[in-house]
């Protein structure tokens, strides 16, 4: 049972996490933290209620609107560089892919296919998670 609660709890507190960075104003973030905060009492959980408690008194202290803005802005900024260093990997895996392919050598060439494959899927997630922050981005800005 007590397995139970804390398995519970964990996945509470990712929800909260998960709520509280969607958030899109600083009342949002407030208010998402209260019910993480209602959560936590609920399971009995002060070690969590404690912590939550300090990050409301923090959000309530500085947050504004335009600290949300520049926080959504340095997310977007964030992806974009980590988009950027991604596209060149895949370059250099690209490239090492066609002198493997120049060279015949069948598994390196498997080997490139493969890392191509999975460096293209980490591109996809990462274009993703850029729109969507570029998204919030915007529904701040207006």
């Amino acid at each position: 049972m007590k397995k139970l609660i804390t398995a519970l709890a964990v996945i509470a507190s990712i929800g909260a996490m998960t709520s509280v960075q969607a958030a899109e104003s600083c009342a949002a973030k407030a208010s998402a933290l209260e019910k993480e905060i209602r959560i936590a009492q609920h399971f009995g959980n002060a070690y969590k209620v404690a912590g939550l408690k300090k990050a409301l008194a923090e959000v309530k202290a500085h947050c504004t609107n335009s600290s949300v803005l520049a926080d959504a802005q340095k997310d977007v900024n964030k992806l974009e560089r980590k988009l950027a260093e991604k596209r060149e990997d895949i370059a250099e895996v690209q490239a090492d892919l066609r002198e493997a392919q120049r060279k015949g050598n069948i598994k390196k060439i498997a080997k490139y296919k493969s890392k191509l494959a999975e460096k293209q899927a980490d591109l996809r997630e990462i274009q993703q998670d850029l729109n969507r922050a570029r998204a919030e981005l915007a529904a701040l800005k207006k």
